[in-house]
């Protein structure tokens, strides 16, 4: 666990920010945590993306990432520099530092198991970034922090952060970085300059790795007969559930689910009202997304 101390001027700038590196690395130790079996939502892309990744290169790397997987801060995943850094300014940053074999080495990960995806992933996590950045400029710092998700807690002036290791770090007239990461389960990354923290929390929408875009129209009678979520919540709310890969609103959903959107607002109704989807709005738009206990259903499921 890392105890971050944050005086008033550090809760002061606190920003919001992207990194296609970090989800990269953290994507990497995934599967290095989880050898036999990668947990949903994962599941679907490991399967998918590890077989575009050479044996050689994957062992490389995880080699690498075993070997910096107790240190406070890595130069595997250095303080993004900007909002939303592309991922070859994040590689040119390693080059520059001196880092020239495991850039290369990314790179060649990135292009095979995460670019992919990445269109996706950025519209989720962009997604993302605007419900948190409204959090912050109309709440401030204090309701963004209280409000992330996981084991991270904060209680001011003490900010507390799951992480492999455990430290004590007081910030003084500093700068803290929240890191919006969809892999996070697969590393919590701490990254540190001179007065600026870096940490990643686990982002809504990791379903999108999923793989079931698109995938959620009527399928074969035999399907169905072993659908348990479709016997469980009904065919319209099994197929509303499957769809929220990331926050979307009732428009988006009706789209993707085939239904008008007044049937779909129905769904949303009743889901919501039993724990399973949450609403937020987001200027003039509302958007809907998976609570915890819904991602539960859907691992018991096998879905």
């Amino acid at each position: 666990m890392i105890r971050l101390r944050l005086d008033e001027l550090t809760l002061g700038r606190v920003r919001i920010a992207i990194s296609p590196l970090w989800e990269a690395v953290s994507s990497l130790a995934l599967t290095v945590r989880y050898r036999s079996e990668v947990p949903y939502p994962y599941t679907r892309w490991a399967e998918t993306a590890l077989r575009r990744v050479s044996p050689a290169l994957h062992q490389e790397l995880a080699s690498a990432v075993r070997a910096q997987w107790g240190q406070p801060s890595s130069f595997l995943t250095p303080v993004p520099k900007s909002p939303s850094p592309s991922i070859e300014d994040e590689l040119t940053a390693l080059r520059a530092a001196g880092h020239d074999r495991f850039a290369q080495l990314m790179s060649d990960y990135w292009t095979a198991a995460i670019a992919p995806y990445w269109t996706a992933m950025r519209g989720v996590l962009e997604e993302e970034i605007l419900v948190r950045g409204r959090t912050l400029v109309t709440g401030g710092a204090d309701m963004m922090l209280r409000d992330l998700d996981g084991r991270i807690r904060w209680e001011q002036p003490e900010l507390r952060v799951p992480h492999q290791n455990d430290l004590d770090w007081p910030m003084t007239d500093g700068h803290l970085i929240v890191v919006s990461v969809l892999f996070a389960h697969g590393m919590r990354v701490f990254s540190t300059l001179p007065a600026t923290a870096a940490f990643s929390y686990q982002a809504q929408g990791a379903a999108v790795l999923s793989g079931r875009t698109g995938d959620t129209g009527m399928p074969s009678d035999d399907l169905r007969r072993r659908d348990r979520l479709t016997i469980l919540l009904g065919r319209g709310r099994a197929a509303v559930l499957r769809a929220l890969l990331s926050p979307t609103t009732t428009t988006g959903l009706a789209s993707s689910v085939g239904l008008a959107p007044s049937t779909v607002s129905q769904h949303l109704s009743v889901l919501s009202a039993a724990g399973l989807v949450r609403r937020h709005r987001v200027g003039p738009r509302v958007l809907y997304e998976l609570e915890d206990p819904a991602v539960a259903l859907l691992t018991a499921l096998g879905d």
